[in-house]
């Protein structure tokens, strides 16, 4: 008689297996099942979320992309050379470019009026603006939101030639400063994307696999069987999608290696077994 090892070891060793996983159909409560499930989805998130903690910038372009547009056409000045010293602007070239409801300031001595809100700091008469003050950086785009970004903490030299480099130092400074916020924020967004998707896929699964209890010959007698069955399938797909995930692929390439390895093993499950009853 096959000795049944104990939570969560006998869940690895019969997803190897897909007449293991038809076998053990009824071993998992519901407690385990819902456990199971949200570790499959933590194997998509996981890959994510430590790619995203490993970056070292962004683009302007995700956080304020009206700004960013109004940077790459508009800074057409002499090339700036950026002094800072504990965290504090040294030097610059002063130019000032106001065009519309757009400023582009290197003049820590600019008067504007600024309205500094955690995340939507707001420069009066302008709907797009990059200020270099004193002290921060104020940036702020005509999408409601804005920043007021702190300067390199060390000593810094940093020459800005044209509107790409602006946007690039920009966005590099905002970054540094909203990491630590950002990357759970994006981990919970991509859990739950992840969460209803599978909630969604792995879902209907189930519900077709216990559809097959009205055949007289199908082993599948509950929803809770049916259950076990697709999230054990999913099992050996959604660790090769994490490893995917760890060599550099994109969420949708883990989403599918995952959707379709779980319909594979399904399949090869019905093969092996056609869903019938231990006793037939």
């Amino acid at each position: 008689m096959e000795q049944i090892q104990r939570f969560p070891a006998g869940y690895f060793a019969t997803i190897v297996s897909p007449v293991k996983i038809f076998r053990h159909r009824g071993a998992l409560g519901v407690w385990k099942l819902i456990l199971i499930f949200f570790f499959l989805n933590a194997c998509l998130i996981a890959p994510l979320s430590l790619s995203f903690a490993q970056a070292g910038n962004i683009s302007l372009k995700q956080v304020a992309p009206h700004l960013y547009e109004a940077v790459q056409t508009g800074y057409t000045g002499q090339n700036a050379v950026l002094s800072f010293q504990n965290g504090m602007l040294q030097s610059s070239n002063a130019w000032t470019k106001d065009h519309g409801d757009t400023i582009i300031s290197f003049d820590p001595g600019k008067t504007a009026a600024v309205s500094e809100s955690h995340y939507h700091t707001k420069v009066t008469h302008y709907k797009n603006a990059l200020l270099f003050r004193k002290d921060r950086l104020i940036l702020a785009d005509e999408n409601g939101f804005g920043f007021s970004v702190r300067y390199p903490a060390g000593n810094e030299k940093i020459t800005i030639q044209n509107g790409r480099d602006l946007a690039s130092f920009a966005g590099a400074l905002w970054f540094r400063q909203y990491k630590v916020n950002l990357i759970p924020l994006v981990s919970c967004l991509i859990g739950i994307l992840f969460l209803f998707s599978n909630i969604l896929l792995m879902g209907a699964v189930s519900l077709i696999l216990w559809l097959t209890r009205f055949s007289s010959s199908s082993g599948i007698r509950s929803l809770r069987q049916a259950a076990t069955i697709t999230l054990s399938a999913a099992g050996v797909p959604s660790i090769i999608a994490m490893l995917a995930g760890f060599a550099g692929a994109g969420a949708a390439t883990m989403m599918m290696i995952q959707s379709l390895g779980m319909v594979l093993f399904i399949a090869m499950i019905f093969l092996k077994t056609k869903f019938l009853a231990d006793d037939m």
